[in-house]
C-alpha cells in the first residue's frame, strides 16, 4: 500500500507544481477561505478502523526492515480497550490474523485472513465480506517479496443506498536494492462495483451504477541512476445513466526521475509515518517532502508519457497519447508560475472518431426533446445531427482538427505558454493568440 501512495504522488507531484506554485504566489485576498467541514456521521466501523491503524503503526514505529516489520505485526495484540471492539465489528480481535508458516528453504512465508462477517453499525448501514486471504513469501535478507491476496466480496447496505465489490485480487512481485527502495510491478483486480440505491417513493434497490472488470496495474523499474514509474488503468465496462462506456483505459509512465532522490524521498516519508507525530503534521511534512522531490524530478529532466487515454462507447474509440516534458527548468523557476509554465512542453494526439460525435449529439439532443411528443424520434435524430454538424464543421472550417478516414484528428501543443490545436493558436478569452500565460495574468489584475 505505500508503494502505491508513493507512485500515485510521484505523478502528481509533477504535474500538480504548477498549481501549488500559483496558489503561494496569490495574496491572501484571492486564497478563497476555507469551508467549514461537515459534521461528521459516527460509525463505530470506521472509528474501530482507525484506531487499530493507529496501534498498528506506533508497533511498527520506524523499523523497515520488511521481515521484521511482518514478525511484529504477526505477534501484535492490541490494546485491552481496543480487543472487545474488533471482535464486535470484525468477529476476532486481530482483524487480519497472520501467522508464519513453513516455506521453502531460505524464505519466509506469512499467511493472513480476515474471517467472513457481518457488522450492523448504528447507522443501520450493514457491512458484510467473504473471507480474505493473503500470502506473503520474503527472502531471509529481506531484499525479495511476493504477495497474492483474494477477496471475493465485500459489501455496504445502507437505508436508501448499497455498494457491492465482488471478485477482488492482488499480486504483487517486488526487490529491495541497495539505497533501500522497492522496485517491481503490482496489479490490483476488481471483478464488479455496483451500486444500488431506492426512491423516496419507493422502498426497491435499482442498480443505478455499474464497473466491470477493472485493472490497476502500477510498478518502479529502475535503469542505472535513473527511475521510471508504469500506471495502468482499464475498465471493460461502465454502465451509467442509461449510456454505456464499453472499455475506458489509462497509461502513463513517468519516465527519468533521479532514483537516488526518489530512495531519499521514500525514506524520508517512513520516517514521518513512524514519527508518532499529530496525523495534521505527518501530512504537512510529507506533503514537503514530495514538493522537494517534485522539484528534483523536474529539474533532473523527468517527463510524463501518455501512452493511451482512451474510451469506447458502441464499438468507436476516441484516445488520446502524447507527451508532456520541461525544457531546462532552473531552481528560479519555482519561484514563478509564468516562468514555470515557459518551460512546459506538451504535445498530444487526439483522435475522435465521427460516429461517436454523431452518437454523443444524438443523446445531447434527446435532452432537448420532449420523449412524449408522437415524433420524439424523429426530433431526436435531426437535434442530433445538428448539434454534430455545428461541432464537427467548426473544428474543420477553423483549423483546430482535420478529417481523416472517418476521424477527427489534431495535434495539441503547449510551448512557451502557448495553446495551439495543429498549429492553430486557440483563442482565449481576452487573449486571441492563445497565450495561456497572458490569460492567466488577465485573471489575476481582474
Amino acid at each position: 500500500m505505500k508503494k502505491s501512495i508513493l507512485a500515485v504522488a510521484i505523478a502528481g507531484a509533477l504535474l500538480a507544481h504548477t498549481s501549488i506554485q500559483a496558489v503561494e504566489q496569490m495574496p491572501p485576498a484571492v486564497i478563497p477561505a476555507p469551508v467549514a467541514p461537515a459534521a461528521r456521521v459516527k460509525s463505530s466501523f470506521i472509528e474501530t478502523v482507525a484506531a487499530a491503524g493507529k496501534e498498528i503503526s506506533a508497533a511498527v514505529g520506524a523499523q523497515t526492515d520488511t521481515v521484521k516489520r511482518l514478525e511484529i505485526f504477526s505477534k501484535l495484540e492490541f490494546s485491552p480497550a481496543l480487543r472487545p471492539k474488533l471482535k464486535e465489528v470484525f468477529g476476532n480481535e486481530h482483524i487480519f490474523a497472520m501467522q508464519r508458516t513453513a516455506g521453502p528453504k531460505g524464505q519466509a512465508v506469512y499467511v493472513a485472513k480476515l474471517a467472513p462477517h457481518t457488522y450492523l453499525d448504528e447507522n443501520a448501514v450493514a457491512f458484510s465480506w467473504a473471507e480474505f486471504n493473503a500470502r506473503t513469501v520474503v527472502n531471509k535478507a529481506g531484499t525479495t517479496m511476493d504477495t497474492i491476496a483474494t477477496w471475493p466480496s465485500l459489501s455496504i447496505l445502507g437505508t436508501s443506498a448499497s455498494g457491492t465489490l465482488e471478485k477482488m485480487s492482488m499480486d504483487f512481485k517486488q526487490s529491495r536494492v541497495k539505497d533501500g527502495l522497492w522496485y517491481g510491478n503490482g496489479v490490483i483486480k476488481v471483478g464488479s462495483v455496483v451500486v444500488r440505491g431506492t426512491t423516496p417513493d419507493s422502498s426497491d434497490f435499482k442498480e443505478t451504477f455499474r464497473l466491470e472488470d477493472m485493472s490497476a496495474a502500477f510498478g518502479i523499474a529502475l535503469h542505472g541512476k535513473k527511475a521510471d514509474l508504469n500506471y495502468g488503468f482499464s475498465i471493460k465496462s461502465i454502465l451509467f445513466s442509461g449510456a454505456p462506456i464499453e472499455h475506458a483505459n489509462i497509461g502513463l509512465r513517468v519516465v527519468n526521475m533521479p532514483a537516488q532522490a526518489l530512495a531519499e524521498a521514500d525514506r524520508e516519508l517512513k520516517k514521518v509515518q513512524g514519527s508518532g507525530l499529530p496525523e495534521d503534521a505527518q501530512t504537512e511534512l510529507m506533503l514537503r517532502t514530495m514538493k522537494a522531490f517534485g522539484k528534483n524530478m523536474v529539474t533532473s529532466g523527468a517527463s510524463l508519457v501518455i501512452d493511451d487515454i482512451s474510451a469506447s462507447y458502441r464499438g468507436n474509440t476516441a484516445s488520446i497519447k502524447g507527451r508532456i516534458d520541461f525544457d531546462k527548468v532552473v531552481d528560479a523557476d519555482f519561484s514563478s508560475p509564468m516562468a514555470f509554465a515557459k518551460k512546459i512542453i506538451a504535445r498530444l494526439d487526439v483522435r475522435l472518431p465521427v460516429a461517436m460525435v454523431n452518437d454523443v449529439a444524438r443523446l445531447m439532443g434527446a435532452k432537448q426533446v420532449d420523449a412524449s411528443a408522437p415524433n420524439a424520434a424523429e426530433q431526436i435524430e435531426t437535434a442530433g445531427k445538428n448539434i454534430a454538424a455545428v461541432v464537427i464543421g467548426k473544428l474543420v472550417n477553423e483549423g483546430f482538427a482535420v478529417m481523416d478516414k472517418g476521424e477527427l484528428r489534431s495535434a495539441i501543443e503547449i510551448r512557451q505558454g502557448k495553446l495551439t490545436f495543429n498549429g492553430k493558436a486557440v483563442p482565449l478569452p481576452g487573449v486571441p493568440d492563445g497565450d495561456l500565460i497572458k490569460a492567466f495574468d488577465a485573471t489575476k489584475k481582474k
